[in-house]
């Protein structure tokens, strides 16, 4: 199987007689990124054939490369059938397909894959909001969410911040479980999260902890661009925005501590 392979399946496929797409259009369809040599040099466009495996995939699909314009990225190609060259190639893949079917979803996943291979981008844009200090602000303050959310909490070790992350859907819980903890009082429920991050970040419970959240609409995904609103309802949307959150603490040179709960 050849990598062009994906290139002679959409000519084989196409019905126009034209066709002039962008280098980036042509790596999107191979799924691959295509050599240096084709962004370089015109005679990797030629219509050659032979041993040239890249230039019989359009050859083989009964077109030809008719002009190439590199310095804008865009190769032309010309169909050298007009009749029934669709119609046969159609036929002669469903044929091949219902012949071996196993082999034509081996084909497929290997496509598929290589399109899913391709290097990816996530980030995250997200905003903090104070609450304040633990210690002065109440578990009833309007400005502690009721539903999913990240908390930070941070205190001073010698003259440097130290943090900690916590992803919870119950960020009010969650804040409780802290505050009750640093005021020697036993949680009401079974949340563990206030001995368990004080233990785990170090904080001194006598010490000023003060405390921020990303709240439900504050927080985008972003891949390769394209943007939505983490669903920090979601545990799993809530742990990666988490997750995302603690490397940046990381990265800025904090130690921190990252509770998922």
């Amino acid at each position: 199987m050849s990598k062009y392979d994906p290139l002679r399946e959409h000519l084989s496929r196409l019905e126009d007689v034209v066709w002039a797409p962008k280098l980036n259009e042509l790596e999107e369809i191979l799924g691959t990124c295509l050599p240096k040599s084709a962004r370089e040099h015109r005679t990797w466009w030629a219509n050659s054939g032979g041993s040239l495996v890249h230039q019989n995939s359009w050859l083989d699909a009964g077109w030809r490369v008719e002009r190439t314009d590199l310095m804008r990225d865009v190769i032309v190609f010309r169909r050298l059938r007009i009749g029934g060259t669709v119609a046969v190639a159609r036929a002669a893949v469903a044929e091949k397909h219902s012949k071996n079917p196993k082999r034509a979803a081996e084909k497929r996943l290997a496509k598929e894959m290589a399109a899913l291979r391709q290097p990816a981008t996530v980030t995250l844009r997200s905003e903090w909001e104070l609450l304040g200090e633990v210690q002065n602000t109440p578990c009833s303050s309007s400005s502690i969410p009721q539903q999913g959310g990240v908390l930070r909490f941070a205190a001073m070790e010698g003259d440097s911040v130290v943090t900690g992350i916590v992803a919870t859907l119950a960020v009010s819980r969650a804040y409780r479980g802290l505050r009750l903890e640093m005021k020697g009082l036993d949680a009401e429920d079974d949340s563990r999260i206030g001995p368990e991050l004080i233990e785990k970040a170090g904080f001194d419970p006598a010490a000023p902890i003060e405390c921020d959240v990303v709240k439900p609409g504050n927080a985008w995904l972003l891949t390769d661009g394209r943007g939505r609103k983490a669903n920090l309802d979601d545990q799993s949307e809530c742990y990666l925005v988490a997750q995302l959150l603690y490397l940046q603490e990381l990265q800025s040179g904090r130690k921190s501590t990252l509770l998922l709960r």
